[in-house]
């Protein structure tokens, strides 16, 4: 699904404007009643669940990636802000701070058959340094 939404250069943008652009290109009911925060969860939910592009003209938007090629394919290496990636210590830290309780004793227990730590430690390595969700 493409959406193409045309945003002012005002200083505010018009919220109300841009959900409803986004649900009639959805082709979702709308409800004027709603507060703005629960029809932005439920197009949060509704665009999980599809292949989408949003192309937001006359606006500014920050680009982020791994790759400094994308930057350059973008031509948004003008404005290039490079993010030193986390040691590995630093990032299995950050990985175990980010753990709930109960995760983080699953993690932390010491057996010799400890799947679960080998599994969270490919996880916090597949993210190569950097900071990702």
């Amino acid at each position: 699904v493409v959406i193409f939404i045309e945003v002012s250069n005002s200083e505010t943008l018009n919220t109300v404007e841009i959900q409803q652009t986004i649900s009639e290109r959805l082709n979702l009911p709308w409800n004027d009643a709603e507060p703005i925060a629960k029809r932005a969860k439920f197009l949060i939910k509704a665009l999980t669940r599809k292949r989408f592009v949003i192309l937001l003209d006359d606006s500014k938007l920050i680009l982020t990636t791994r790759y400094r090629e994308v930057c350059f394919q973008m031509n948004a290496q003008r404005s290039l802000i490079e993010m030193r990636i986390l040691g590995n210590d630093a990032s299995w830290e950050l990985f175990l701070g980010k753990l709930s309780k109960e995760a983080s004793a699953s993690v932390g227990w010491l057996g010799s058959q400890n799947d679960t730590r080998e599994h969270a430690m490919k996880i916090a390595q597949s993210c190569g340094g950097l900071p990702l969700a």
